[in-house]
């Protein structure tokens, strides 16, 4: 009859050591996914999403100075092929 009650004890003492592993792992899981999100949009030359919409946003600045200096070009450059 000991033997019953040792074995009982031990497999509930098994079965709660195995709920506080699973409860650990699935909290470290969710401190890997904060960690991955925050290094994810903390800027790091260019690796990460912060730095990529920088580096997009200044393109797209210059293209635009670049676009609007082509379009003046072409205007003087209608303007006096005009004849008159």
């Amino acid at each position: 009859m000991d033997l019953l009650l040792y074995l009982g004890g031990g497999a509930g003492a098994l079965l709660a050591l195995g709920a506080l592993a699973r409860a650990v792992w699935a909290i470290n899981r969710k401190i890997v996914e904060i960690v991955d999100l925050v290094q994810e949009l903390s800027p790091d030359h260019g690796r990460s999403i912060k730095d990529q919409v920088t580096g997009t946003a200044a393109d797209v600045a210059e293209i635009k100075t670049t676009l609007t200096d082509l379009s003046e070009r072409l205007d003087e450059h209608l303007a006096e092929q005009r004849p008159e």
